[in-house]
């Protein structure tokens, strides 16, 4: 019996070790972050130069939760806020949209994956 509780014990611990050094997987973005990140790597694109919309990663989202831009009430109003704030500092936008939304950023974008070279 002790040596059960000994063998379980340790193949607890060492399947804990285990998934605790697997890499984590990427954080899921909420409907609203996907949104509002979506607006503005779309304002990015309209009005940043050499930049355009990742349309795989857009399609694999809105496929994996149904959730559609165009048809979606608050996507508008989003997008018509940060157009506003890109207008009164269109430099500054650009500059932080590619920091935020490039995918070529090394390591990585800071929110998402969402603008590419044209």
């Amino acid at each position: 019996m002790k040596i059960a509780v000994l063998v379980f014990a340790l193949l607890s611990i060492s399947c804990s070790t285990l998934v605790a050094r697997e890499p984590q997987s990427h954080p899921i973005l909420s409907r609203e972050q996907f949104l509002s990140y979506a607006a503005g790597a779309t304002v990015a694109a309209m009005y940043c130069g050499k930049l355009e919309l990742n349309a795989d990663f857009f399609a694999g989202y809105e496929y994996a939760t149904g959730v559609y831009l165009p048809l979606d009430p608050s996507f508008r109003p989003a997008m018509a806020r940060l157009e506003k704030d890109a207008k009164n500092d269109l430099e500054s936008y650009c500059r932080t949209a590619r920091l935020m939304f490039y995918k070529g950023n090394k390591p990585k974008p800071l929110a998402a994956p969402l603008l590419i070279d044209q």
